[in-house]
């Protein structure tokens, strides 16, 4: 029986307990006045803010993991668009780390694995998880430096991190993965972190190659459009000629007759084609959309005033900066700013993968 269909009652509790047992007690205490309230608790502080992506995912184990061989993952909600932000993410979580790069296993936007870090959009991943990334790596560099120290018995002063390596002054070493155990890294982070000085750095704001470009000039699966599963279908979807179109008819017939063609599917407004190969959808989409008929209405906003348009939708406000007393002359300036609307439009189609396994789980 599945647990969201069952019903909990007291008959199932009682017999699946083999019992239920009520006690109270009765005494002269009973005809007295009963005791005042309790007095209201203090509500617990809320959690300190963290920075970045960090006060979302809290933890440091979210986001670095060392494993007991001296392996190291970093994790990261973001993705690689061709932006390059694998790269420079490896660079924070190495620096702060004391490795070398190629010592990181760098995981990007998985969802089984990696923070939630929502969309990879705004230009936001270094704001967001760059930030998060080298708190987090600051953090635990300090949480090994300390365990090494009560190890050796000498003080956190008397130690360096170096290549995955705890050294003492006095020639003692031990490698991360000696230093972890179970719960080391399994620790809320702190607001504050210890990071390096900009004079020490050795790989932030170095030259370090893109480590996207090898695949793309390789051949290599550098993106989903590039994955090829055994027995994959293609799939290509109609779209309408205008935004919130609806799709009042379309006659199928042809396309279930072009070679390769698996279904035709329809969900409300939605139009699409399944086929055996790429090419085959392609052509599919472009037979059904010429058989496709679509009722339009006016929906884009008021073109001759867009800057009040854009006020009115949903949107997100944040400080771009600001300033401390600039005169003592009590004046006060005030100036609004506007620029036109823009899309960052794909060069590429939109596109996923789904492939579902023989143990009941969907990988998208």
């Amino acid at each position: 029986m599945g647990i969201l269909k069952d019903e909990i009652t007291r008959r199932s509790v009682i017999a699946g307990a083999g019992g239920l047992v009520v006690s109270f007690s009765l005494s002269r205490a009973f005809a007295q006045a009963p005791a005042p309230p309790a007095p209201p608790t203090t509500p617990p502080a809320p959690p300190a803010s963290l920075p970045g992506s960090l006060d979302d995912d809290r933890f440091l184990d979210s986001w670095i993991r060392i494993n007991p061989d001296n392996s190291i993952t970093v994790f990261t909600g973001k993705a690689e668009l061709g932006q390059g932000i694998r790269t420079a993410l490896l660079q924070v979580a190495a620096e702060e780390l004391e490795v070398n790069p190629t010592e990181i296993e760098f995981i990007t936007a998985d969802t089984g694995r990696t923070p939630n870090e929502g969309f990879t959009a705004g230009s936001q991943s270094m704001q967001n998880s760059g930030t998060a990334i080298r708190n987090a790596a600051a953090q635990v560099r300090a949480l090994l430096l300390a365990e090494a120290a009560k190890r050796f018995g000498i003080a956190p002063t008397e130690l360096r991190a170096e290549n995955k390596s705890v050294l003492a002054k006095d020639g003692r070493s031990a490698t991360y993965g000696e230093l972890v155990s179970g719960q080391t890294l399994h620790v809320e982070a702190q607001p504050q972190s210890a990071f390096k000085q900009p004079g020490s750095f050795r790989v932030m704001g170095k030259p370090l190659p893109r480590v996207d470009i090898p695949a793309k000039v390789t051949g290599q699966p550098a993106y989903v459009h590039d994955l090829r599963l055994d027995g994959m279908l293609h799939a290509r979807v109609v779209r309408p000629p205008s935004p919130a179109a609806e799709l009042t008819e379309f006659d199928q017939s042809a396309a279930d007759g072009m070679p390769g063609v698996v279904s035709v599917v329809r969900d409300g407004n939605f139009l699409a084609v399944v086929a055996e190969k790429e090419f085959q959808a392609v052509n599919a989409m472009r037979t059904l959309a010429e058989a496709a008929r679509w009722q339009e209405r006016e929906t884009l906003p008021d073109q001759t005033d867009l800057p009040a348009e854009l006020q009115r939708l949903e949107r997100e406000v944040g400080t771009v900066a600001e300033a401390g007393v600039i005169s003592s002359s009590g004046k006060v300036f005030e100036a609004t700013y506007t620029r036109p609307y823009q899309i960052h439009g794909s060069i590429g189609p939109s596109c996923a993968v789904a492939q579902m396994k023989a143990d009941g789980t969907l990988d998208v």
